[in-house]
C-alpha cells in the first residue's frame, strides 16, 4: 500500500507497485491495467497521481496505451549486453523470441566523410551499404545500418540476406569473423522516416548505436548505425570497480 509519511512521491510508489505486479508475473503481456478510475478508488489519490503513475511506466517501457482501448503491459523489452560481441540475431534468440530481418537496400557505393574515416579507406573507396529493419517476433525494432569493408573477393547478394537473418553469420560463411567492437549510444527522436519504419509516433525517444567492428587483426570490417525503440531496447552494462 502507498505510505503517505514517505518522502517518495506517491505516483512512483503507485508505479512501483503496479510495476511489481508486471515483474512478479501478476500482469502479463497483453493484460490491460485497472483504469483511472479503478485505481483512484483503490488507492485513494488523486487523478493526476495516477496519471504520473502510468506515464512512469509509460516511459520505461513496461506499459503502452492505445487510444481508445486503454493501458496495456507491453510486450518485454530486448536487453542488449555491452560486454560480450554478439549479434542481434543471436541476444534475440537467447532471450526466447524469433529474430528476423527485413532488406531495405544493398548496393556498392564510395566511401566519404564519416564512413572513409571509421572505416580507414581512402574516401572514394568502394564499399558495400546494407539497409535492414530488424524484427523479434516479427515486430519491428531497430533500423540497422551498415557499411562494410569487405576483403577482396567477398560480395553479397539480395537472396543471400532475405534468406540469412545474420548478416554476421554469413559473413563467417565467408571467411569474415567479427572480434571486437567500439560502440557509442545516445538518445535521439524519431522522424518521419524512423517512425514509419519503426511504427511508432513522430519525435517517440529512440536509441542511436553507432559502432565500429574489427577482424582479428585490427582491420574495421563494419561501421553501422543501430535506431531501436526506445521502448522495446535496453543495454545491459556490467562494471566492476
Amino acid at each position: 500500500m502507498l505510505d503517505r509519511n514517505s518522502p517518495m512521491p506517491l505516483y512512483y510508489q503507485l508505479s512501483e507497485i503496479l510495476l511489481n505486479q508486471i515483474t512478479g508475473g501478476s500482469l502479463k503481456a497483453g493484460d490491460t491495467i485497472l483504469t483511472e478510475r479503478e485505481l483512484i478508488e483503490m488507492y485513494g489519490v488523486s487523478r493526476m497521481t495516477v496519471r504520473n503513475a502510468v506515464e512512469e511506466l509509460v516511459k520505461r517501457g513496461y506499459v503502452r496505451r492505445e487510444q481508445g482501448k486503454g493501458t496495456f503491459v507491453a510486450s518485454p523489452g530486448v536487453q542488449r549486453g555491452v560486454a560480450r560481441l554478439t549479434s542481434f540475431s543471436e541476444e534475440i534468440a537467447a532471450q526466447g523470441m524469433k529474430p528476423g530481418s527485413r532488406l531495405l537496400a544493398l548496393r556498392r557505393e564510395p566511401a566519404t566523410g564519416r564512413v572513409a574515416r571509421e572505416l580507414q579507406v581512402e574516401s572514394g573507396a568502394v564499399i558495400w551499404f546494407v539497409e535492414r529493419l530488424r524484427l523479434a517476433d516479427d515486430e519491428p525494432l531497430a533500423i540497422n545500418l551498415s557499411h562494410l569493408r569487405l576483403p577482396v573477393g567477398v560480395t553479397l547478394t539480395e537472396s543471400e540476406l532475405q534468406k540469412e537473418v545474420s548478416l554476421w553469420t554469413l559473413l563467417a560463411r565467408k571467411g569474415v569473423t567479427m572480434a571486437h567492437a567500439d560502440k557509442t549510444i545516445e538518445a535521439i527522436v524519431a522522424d518521419e522516416w524512423a517512425s514509419g519504419l519503426l511504427e511508432v509516433r513522430k519525435k517517440s525517444p529512440l536509441l542511436l548505436v553507432e559502432g565500429v567492428v574489427y577482424a582479428g587483426d585490427g582491420t574495421p570490417i563494419e561501421f553501422h548505425q543501430i535506431i531501436g525503440r526506445a521502448d522495446r531496447y535496453k543495454y545491459h552494462l556490467q562494471v566492476a570497480r
